[in-house]
């Protein structure tokens, strides 16, 4: 695959277009991805963390009932699946059984994780159903990684010795997952970074994410660096070739700007779960009741995505006189909100395209 065809910012709705057609005609839609925390626990505590909030008891998601309902999500449609949130997912000791289940099903399935668990079998057991895998390295240095993700600086080698052995494991049974890091912005030197990518790339993976950092409004981790402006994301893309991907993704900057969209369109195309069974339309309100449809241990998926049931959460936001205040720069639905807004408010003289 060539690596410069992943697109990392941006919304990829376009390829749905029936999807797209039923909620144009005012059909019910159900999500083409879901979110899944398998857990809120976390063997790391990184400082920026946009969940710190929520009360971190260990919970894990029930395996049997999550699969059931993974039978009810393909049925009505979903394609996708992407375990992260709240906490660690490799920490769900039933991951390798859910994710295989859910490949039986035939679901895209992606991962975000720390990386300290992808080894042995669970990592032979996920790689093959992976669609991606993107592994969290918050820090240019092993120093910096310690003291970002709350952890010994060992894990840093630990985590890429981890990730080698995963390429090295996909190549030996041909297998096209995309293994990749991202790495949040927190000041960190430029040459470090780009000595970082260089390594990254040296181990076999596909692809060098810098990420700018998203402030959650709950979260107290505040930052006083300037984010990465031209003339240093240069060298750190300069690494980029046909069969390497190094990124920045600047696209995250447009949300300092005002929304151009007053309302949330993107609800019906999204959910989240978390490790309770708890239903969210979006990550940065989880254990919002405003933003909860409710709990697959109390209903069918079905029976929630049902419009009289999801009017709680609709009503709610659709009350929201200004989401900039509201809600998080550069959320998870944005690009998806802004394409959805121009479908549904065209500009003049459509046909001349």
């Amino acid at each position: 695959m060539d690596q410069n065809r992943l697109l990392m910012d941006g919304t990829k709705i376009q390829y749905h277009l029936e999807a797209l057609a039923k909620w144009k005609r005012g059909e019910t839609v159900y999500p083409i991805l879901v979110e899944i925390s398998p857990t809120n626990g976390c063997n790391h505590g990184c400082t920026f963390c946009a969940y710190d909030y929520i009360n971190r008891d260990n919970t894990f998601l029930d395996a049997d009932r999550l699969m059931a309902v993974l039978d009810e999500l393909r049925e009505l449609g979903t394609k996708s699946l992407f375990y992260s949130g709240e906490g660690e997912p490799l920490l769900h000791k039933q991951l390798t059984e859910i994710i295989g289940h859910a490949a039986g099903l035939g679901f895209s399935q992606g991962l975000n994780t720390n990386g300290t668990a992808l080894l042995g079998e669970t990592m032979t057991s996920i790689v093959p159903h992976m669609s991606f895998i993107r592994c969290s390295i918050n820090g240019a240095t092993a120093e910096e990684y310690a003291e970002t993700h709350r952890t010994k600086p060992k894990q840093f080698d630990d985590v890429l010795r981890n990730l080698e052995a995963a390429v090295a494991f996909r190549e030996r049974e041909g297998l096209e997952t995309t293994i990749g890091v991202q790495m949040v912005y927190l000041g960190q030197k430029v040459e470090d970074i780009v000595a970082m990518g260089r390594r990254i790339k040296s181990l076999g993976l596909n692809y060098f994410s810098v990420k700018q950092f998203n402030e959650h409004p709950r979260n107290p981790f505040k930052t006083d660096f300037d984010r990465l402006t031209d003339d240093n994301i240069g060298p750190i893309t300069a690494l980029s070739d046909d069969g390497f991907l190094a990124t920045v993704r600047t696209g995250l900057q447009s949300g300092l700007e005002k929304r151009t969209y007053k309302r949330c369109l993107a609800l019906p195309f999204f959910a989240e779960i978390v490790a309770n069974g708890e239903v969210y339309a979006c990550g940065p309100h989880l254990g919002e009741p405003d933003y909860c449809y409710g709990s697959i241990h109390d209903m069918t998926f079905t029976q929630m995505w049902d419009p009289a049931n999801r009017a709680k959460v609709t009503n709610y936001i659709d009350g929201v006189d200004d989401l900039d205040c509201e809600c998080m720069p550069n959320c998870r639905l944005d690009a998806l909100n802004r394409f959805l807004w121009e479908l549904e408010n065209p500009p003049a003289h459509v046909n001349f395209i």
